[in-house]
């Protein structure tokens, strides 16, 4: 059973984003930004979100996460073959823009997750550049605390 309605859109809420605006923005990116040919395979206009969970969950985080908010990855979701991605806001609140791509959500146990930041390269210290490319198509421009944050050099 997917996850209920009104479930996904309190998660929406929550992040401060409409679930519609996101869609849009992941079928206008389509499957030209996902990684793999699996993956590409995989993704359709019906289930825009559909192994887009990294880069969501990274805008997510670099764009609309309160200060103190934690990226988490999740293994082992069956129809997965990766590692599923979200946030948890300080108060333990999980948000999860891209859980509604699983046909049952049942099979999701936030309880077997791990803290785990984003992938970031002696160049790159914020958000990746697919996420970069969501964000601006949803009008994102990212915030004065999180620019300050990735412009410090610890080098």
């Amino acid at each position: 059973m997917r996850i209920k309605e009104d479930k996904l859109q309190s998660m929406f809420r929550l992040a401060g984003i409409e679930k519609e605006k996101l869609h849009e923005a992941l079928i206008k990116m389509g499957k030209k930004h996902l990684k793999t040919k699996a993956m590409k395979d995989n993704w359709s206009e019906d289930n825009p979100t559909k192994n887009y969970c990294y880069v969501i969950a990274e805008f997510v985080y670099y764009y609309l996460s309160p200060k103190g908010s934690k990226p988490y990855k999740l293994p082992g979701i069956p129809g997965d073959d990766g590692l599923h991605r979200f946030i948890m806001w300080p108060d333990n609140q999980i948000v999860d823009l891209a859980i509604d791509q699983f046909p049952n959500y049942e099979e999701v146990d936030y309880s077997n997750a791990k803290i785990c930041y984003f992938m970031t390269t002696k160049n790159n210290k914020g958000p990746s550049k697919r996420t970069r490319i969501l964000a601006e198509h949803l009008g994102y421009e990212l915030p004065e605390e999180r620019e300050k944050e990735v412009n410090t050099k610890f080098w």
